[in-house]
């Protein structure tokens, strides 16, 4: 089982990237998102992996309560890094500027090209 299909997203695993395909309208809350870190671990096979996340055609909500979830890295054991696909360059800008101010806790970075955010996530360190 590589591929999973959930209400809210699709996810697909090429080794070592979690590639999540939201739906439109998708709600990302406290249980989904740790029905995402589930899924993740177990396509990886319980090692280290990065995440894809195709947002350009969805309109997704996150709860305050889903970002609390994916802003420990003590709640993603195995995660190592994310790439968002957004729209366009303003959204890539205002993501990656957010992304600087708040300076998480792991390797994040928005993009508008799903080549160089596959490549930039493959240069990043999985140890």
């Amino acid at each position: 089982m590589d591929t999973i299909d959930l209400p809210y997203v699709n996810i697909k695993y090429v080794e070592p990237i979690v590639n999540y395909i939201y739906k439109e309208g998708a709600q990302l809350g406290f249980p989904e998102v740790r029905e995402l870190i589930f899924y993740a671990e177990k396509l990886s096979g319980y090692k280290p992996y990065f995440t894809f996340a195709d947002v350009q055609a969805a309109n997704i909500d996150i709860t305050n309560e889903g970002k609390r979830v994916v802003a420990n890295v003590k709640n993603m054991p195995l995660f190592r890094g994310t790439a968002v696909l957004v729209k366009n360059s303003l959204y890539k800008f205002a993501a990656n500027f957010l992304n600087d101010f708040n300076k998480p806790q792991y390797p994040f970075r928005a993009f508008t090209s799903k080549d160089e955010a596959i490549m930039w996530l493959l240069s990043l360190p999985r140890d």
